[in-house]
């Protein structure tokens, strides 16, 4: 099967567009063309990707089931030629770098605008996720590095750097909570109301591993997001406990809004490390950040 990157394209841009006529527009094709390559790929595949209605096309599941790997196969090419670019000297250059909340707001921040004092060309997208979406988004490209909680390899990724960086997970509630100050025991933990990442998240499965290590069972938390900025709003806002990064919390802990809640069993100093692809080179431009972020390490 002859499947190159324009033809990922079409098929993209025909699932994203429900219409081959959008989609002809979208790639700045004639329609009847992208008809031919849709017509040819289904015959050599001898399958349907796509169901033609009166209302537009809807991918078939095989055509659903090729997606992920058109997705790749554009992925692939663009950062190619984003690489080659670089190296050429064409464009500012771009770098994708990703980090767990308490790493985003900065760490990265803090190595970006170093690395801006000397390369005011190079430019930045900055995700803020959960690890596994981060590990997700080396493996699919869309993001050069990642900063994870140490033992996040995989056989798609691997280190990017030695060196390490650290965070202090702890029990946070408001101010006016009524375990604010307190030592509580693990089991007395376990009885409050808690605001959590969802429960298949790396950190979230940490919490719960500290209680079932002492045979406790800690109550479904009320909240579940994986956003951090929704936990702490819901923490502030009510008599929720959450297991937070001390960074992320810092300017509420100084105006006295946030209160730590003492309880051993939940001090988490959490180490992380730099990672990147297992395949391909990183882009000049993220190699220079990287070489930032091992500064800031030292």
């Amino acid at each position: 099967m002859a499947f190159d990157v324009r033809d990922a394209r079409i098929l993209l841009a025909c699932a994203q567009s429900r219409s081959i006529g959008r989609a002809a527009r979208a790639l700045n094709m004639a329609q009847p063309a992208v008809t031919r390559a849709l017509n040819r790929l289904e015959a050599q595949l001898d399958a349907p990707l796509f169901e033609r209605t009166t209302r537009g096309v809807e991918p078939t599941p095989y055509g659903a089931a090729l997606l992920p790997y058109a997705e790749l196969m554009v992925s692939e090419s663009a950062q190619a030629e984003e690489l080659i670019r670089q190296m050429r000297g064409a464009g500012r250059g771009l770098v994708r770098i990703g980090g767990v909340g308490s790493v985003a707001g900065g760490l990265l921040v803090e190595a970006l605008t170093l690395l801006r004092e000397s390369h005011p060309e190079v430019t930045f997208s900055v995700t803020e996720e959960l690890e596994d979406r981060l590990v997700e988004g080396l493996k699919t490209g869309a993001v050069d590095l990642a900063v994870l909680p140490d033992s996040a390899l995989d056989d798609e990724i691997r280190l990017a750097a030695e060196e390490s960086f650290h965070d202090e997970v702890r029990v946070y509630v408001r101010a006016g909570h009524p375990a604010a100050g307190r030592d509580l025991t693990l089991a007395e933990a376990a009885r409050l109301d808690w605001a959590m990442p969802p429960q298949a998240t790396p950190i979230t499965r940490e919490w719960m591993r500290r209680f079932h290590d002492q045979r406790l069972e800690p109550g479904l938390p009320v909240l579940q997001s994986r956003s951090t900025a929704v936990i702490r709003a819901a923490v502030l806002a009510g008599d929720l406990a959450c297991w937070m990064p001390e960074p992320v919390l810092l300017g509420d802990l100084a105006q006295g809004q946030v209160a730590p809640v003492r309880v051993p069993d939940l001090d988490w100093r959490r180490s992380f490390k730099i990672y990147r692809r297992r395949r391909g080179l990183l882009p000049p431009s993220a190699d220079l950040l990287l070489g930032a972020l091992r500064r800031l390490a030292g």
